[in-house]
């Protein structure tokens, strides 16, 4: 967590506008807590912590803990979290995740209310109930705002929808700047009109691996572990399809089920090329332009996926700040 710590406090002298935590082999709220004790203006977030792994109850407490760490820069990013792992680690499970997720923010936002007045309105729904006693044991709580901003990651139409009428910003991973002009803006717009609101209800966010080196080879090298690592998952089927990437990762599966994580080195340059912000400076930046005016925030993805080592993400991270800081780019917010 010291190096948490020292990171956050290096981004957020550059000028980054926000740092995220996301769900790994450590906590994401932990982590994010580092960093807001470590910071004096970034924001701080979960980018993404999974949701279905915890009660809403649970998470819109520890969220307000966050914000009062962060003195109200906190920012809630939350998932559905991948099935099988929902199965494996949490004797849960993603059924129904439409369903699910809208009942979740609804009692996320129940419980700040109950935490802020001592009065809850009670919710029952097919997946989640929320049934606060009509007497709060513990009292008001005072917060620093009365509810923290919700940010749902959302890759398919529908869940996109979701998130225009229910949530405060989108995160996706792997969208160009076409794809978000063509597909996100356009069932954003559906959700939020659903909801009587209006697509600048909804800040925009991408979520790209960024690997950056003056020896290219090594920049590539290590973006290839991460974007082979999330290339694979069924979730990207329909984009990559759209790009004609799909089967190049077919064949990288069929290479992951025989050689296990080791397939992701042979992850082909078109899909890094793609996926990501990989290149030299110059190309991170070129690349980084590309986005502007298609997305309100960058949310930019060291590779960490072993063989990769902590040095490696350091490295990863210390390249991002050198390269990208605000003051060496244009406005694009990251």
């Amino acid at each position: 967590m010291a190096d948490v710590a020292h990171l956050a406090a290096m981004a957020d002298t550059a000028g980054f506008d926000a740092q995220w935590s996301y769900e790994v082999l450590r906590n994401p709220l932990l982590v994010a807590a580092a960093a807001a004790m470590a910071t004096e203006r970034s924001r701080v977030g979960t980018g993404i912590i999974g949701a279905f792994a915890r009660s809403p109850f649970d998470l819109a407490n520890s969220a307000l803990d966050l914000d009062d760490m962060s003195r109200g820069r906190m920012t809630l990013g939350i998932g559905t979290g991948a099935p099988e792992a929902l199965r494996a680690f949490h004797n849960s499970n993603g059924d129904a995740p439409i369903a699910r997720m809208r009942e979740y923010i609804d009692v996320l936002r129940r419980s700040w209310d109950y935490l802020a007045t001592g009065h809850g309105r009670r919710f029952e729904g097919e997946h989640f109930r929320f049934s606060p006693p009509p007497v709060n044991p513990w009292g008001e709580r005072e917060l620093i705002r009365p509810q923290v901003p919700v940010y749902l990651a959302a890759m398919g139409p529908q869940m996109i929808r979701l998130c225009g009428s229910r949530a405060d910003g989108w995160i996706g991973y792997f969208y160009t700047p076409e794809l978000l002009d063509s597909f996100v803006r356009t069932n954003l717009e559906k959700g939020a009109a659903k909801a009587g609101r209006t697509k600048a209800d909804v800040e925009i966010c991408v979520e790209m691996v960024c690997s950056i080196s003056t020896d290219r080879r090594l920049a590539f090298a290590r973006a290839r572990r991460q974007v082979g690592f999330y290339a694979v998952h069924p979730i990207t089927n329909a984009l990559l399809a759209g790009y004609g990437l799909l089967d190049e990762v077919e064949d990288l599966r069929a290479r992951f089920k025989v050689e296990g994580p080791e397939a992701f080195a042979h992850t082909s340059d078109r899909l890094v090329d793609k996926l990501s912000i990989t290149g030299t400076p110059e190309e991170a930046r070129h690349k980084l332009q590309e986005y502007h005016g298609h997305v309100d925030l960058m949310l930019l993805h060291t590779p960490y996926v072993p063989p990769l080592t902590m040095q490696d993400a350091t490295d990863a991270f210390s390249g991002i700040v050198e390269t990208l800081a605000p003051d060496k780019t244009d406005s694009l917010r990251h």
